[in-house]
């Protein structure tokens, strides 16, 4: 390996099942080693859910640990529907407890990390306030993950869209094993782009969805570098601050069941992602950046 690939290393790939509801965990797997990914964000909406049918609760962990361990396929991250914001205590116990359940289901996967939401400050509540409630569940959360080193990483939504917020949130919960899932087409729709978010979050991102839309038309999503938000700047400058991590195409024909077929989006974005982080040199070998990106780290209040 040339000392420019050594610099620019290519980050795995992998995608979410929410592209591919109607296949089964054997399918899955194939499909990741024929399109080129490295890895598959296996979705779960815990036991008795019957949404996908590679949802992983709807099988023993053992036999689906097994089936990726037999490839050359790995689990990027166990995404969860977790939320833990709740202000009642039973609903607050209740959250917590099936976030356990959920870091005990990534342990028995061999899965690094689960998705969780921060998700909601109540209607008249002061932040500052809701924030504490989170962060101390979200450290009895990584406390109780210690033992497994299970990572949580809280993706951007609701009252936590943007990276201000969730920087405040990590930062006051201050755990090793919490960090950031970086949706950037959330982002996008709140008006945010990628310049502040990764300049504002930088080493806390510990995970990175990627999907693309035409945002504020309502037209739903559209192949990577086709709609308006700036997946591909995203990509280089998390790769500017060096990020070595995930990266993770969702394509949400779960949700959206007249979007285009997962054999048709899932090579599809994973030949553009390849494309976006193919080193590009000038005739001497000399790497050419488009840009500059930003490296330091920024501080909120």
């Amino acid at each position: 390996m040339n000392e420019a690939s050594n610099q620019h290393p290519i980050n795995p790939l992998s995608f979410s099942t929410v592209a591919c509801p109607q296949w089964g965990l054997e399918r899955v797997i194939e499909a990741a080693g024929q399109y080129g990914y490295q890895g598959v964000e296996l979705r779960t909406f815990g036991s008795g859910s019957s949404h996908l049918a590679c949802d992983p609760a709807l099988s023993d962990p053992e036999k689906v640990r097994h089936l990726f361990e037999k490839s050359s396929i790995q689990i990027s991250c166990l995404a969860t529907s977790a939320a833990l914001h709740y202000r009642g205590k039973t609903e607050a116990r209740q959250a917590l407890a099936s976030a356990k359940s959920f870091v005990d289901m990534a342990q028995a996967l061999n899965c690094p990390r689960i998705r969780t939401f921060g998700y909601m400050i109540y209607p008249g509540e002061q932040p500052p306030a809701a924030i504490r409630r989170l962060s101390e569940r979200y450290v009895e959360l990584a406390e109780y993950a210690e033992e497994s080193g299970v990572e949580i990483v809280i993706e951007n939504a609701g009252s936590f869209a943007r990276s201000r917020e969730l920087w405040n949130l990590t930062n006051y919960t201050e755990h090793p094993l919490v960090g950031v899932c970086w949706n950037v087409a959330y982002a996008a729709t709140v008006g945010e782009r990628p310049g502040l978010s990764v300049t504002t979050l930088n080493s806390r991102i510990r995970y990175a969805k990627l999907k693309d839309t035409v945002v504020g038309e309502g037209t739903g999503y559209c192949p990577l570098g086709e709609g308006t938000v700036e997946v591909e700047r995203f990509v280089e400058m998390l790769r500017g601050i060096g990020y070595t991590g995930w990266l993770c195409f969702e394509w949400d024909k779960l949700w959206l069941p007249g979007l285009a077929e997962p054999e048709e989006a899932l090579p599809r974005a994973r030949e553009t992602l390849s494309e976006w982080m193919r080193l590009k040199v000038d005739k001497k070998g000399k790497s050419l950046a488009k840009r500059e990106a930003a490296v330091l780290e920024v501080r909120s209040g």
